[in-house]
């Protein structure tokens, strides 16, 4: 302030002298000239204070949070909707079409392969094995008694061969009437879990309208099945890694696709992929889950959100701190983004120090000041 205070009296006095040059014209310009070197000298002066005081105050020392650069797992996906699905859904019927007599089972029930969950009636062949039973009560009696005959040397040898092969015969023959009538049960086909009866004593298998049905659903066996847009036929396919996320019951799965379908449908314009399901009780058949299927991936990427990033006409750029914790604008060239997460493909190397946090104000040469 005091040195401006003396340019201006310097000034007024320059002034002064011009105003009065007629009467002391040379000695005038020789003051004149001094005055204006003096000027010369205090604007230098001022300039060097202006510009000691602007460097005092652009020296800042800004709070920043900071993110050291090491390789990490990037993912891009892409989320559809998918069900939960049952791999094998079967209806029990019997080998041989009939009249239903009884059903053992009931929805919600479980039953093994192989189990009996109906029978159909089978009168004639009850009638026909009652028969055959005493038909094979008489002949192991003849045979026992041939047999004991023979055993005292009396009577022959065919008369023996003959009880015997008469006895046989007839256990063969009821032996093919038990298996004759076993089909006239009904069998589960698989292991799994009535899940409807829609059929009642009485009712005919062989009836062409509405027959009888009893579906059984194997869960352990289950499924998620998603369709896919066309336009990503090209990266989905079988063996992409899958992220499985059931918000219902709070359960995330990590697994892949075990098929993809090779045929675009003409009318949604997706194909279909599958996606198994390990055995437990807490999915259910028709369950929602979000379909997070992997389309590219990084196993050793430097990721950055993607707000950190300063896009400018001439590229893109963090804010570095140094080795002498100060700012320092560094380009970068970017791959794919996820979830507001950027991949950086060059310009960081291993142990960059990318300020993340207090950016926005940043200035280059800032001082820093790490928050912890």
């Amino acid at each position: 302030m005091k040195s401006f205070i003396q340019f201006l009296v310097f000034t007024t006095t320059v002034l002064f002298f011009v105003a009065c040059g007629s009467k002391e014209n040379k000695k005038g310009k020789e003051d004149l000239a001094s005055l204006k070197k003096q000027q010369q000298e205090i604007q230098a002066k001022i300039a060097t204070l202006e510009n000691a005081d602007t460097s005092r105050k652009n020296t800042r020392i800004i709070p920043v949070g900071i993110t050291s650069m090491t390789p990490v797992t990037f993912n891009n996906y892409i989320s559809v909707q998918g069900k939960v699905d049952v791999d094998e859904v079967v209806n029990a019927i019997p080998e041989t079409p009939g009249i239903i007599s009884a059903i053992f089972v009931k929805p919600g029930q479980y039953v093994r392969k192989g189990q009996v969950v109906a029978s159909l009636r089978a009168d004639i062949v009850n009638s026909g094995i009652a028969q055959l039973d005493v038909q094979i009560n008489l002949a192991k009696v003849l045979y026992d008694k041939q047999k004991r005959l023979w055993d005292q040397e009396i009577g022959t040898e065919i008369q023996l061969l003959q009880a015997k092969t008469q006895y046989e015969s007839l256990l063969k023959q009821k032996q093919t009437s038990l298996n004759n009538k076993n089909s006239f049960n009904v069998y589960s086909p698989i292991n799994g879990v009535v899940d409807a009866v829609d059929a009642t004593v009485g009712q005919s298998f062989a009836s062409p309208m509405n027959p009888p049905v009893i579906k059984i659903v194997n869960t352990g066996k289950l499924k998620i099945k998603a369709q896919i847009p066309e336009n990503y036929a090209g990266v989905v396919r079988t063996g992409s890694n899958v992220m499985l996320i059931f918000s219902d019951i709070h359960d995330t799965l990590l697994t892949k696709v075990n098929y993809a379908e090779k045929i675009i449908s003409e009318v949604s314009r997706s194909f279909a992929v599958y996606i198994p399901l390990p055995s437990s009780a807490k999915y259910q058949p028709n369950m929602s889950a979000l379909v997070k299927i992997a389309t590219y991936q990084n196993a050793r990427a430097f990721v950055l959100p993607a707000s950190v990033i300063q896009k400018t006409e001439n590229g893109n750029f963090v804010y570095v701190m140094d080795e002498k914790q100060q700012a320092k604008l560094r380009e970068v060239s970017l791959g794919n983004s996820y979830e507001s997460k950027v991949e950086i493909l060059s310009g960081l190397t291993l142990g960059d120090q990318v300020i993340t946090t207090g950016y926005e104000e940043l200035n280059e040469g800032d001082q820093l000041k790490i928050e912890q």
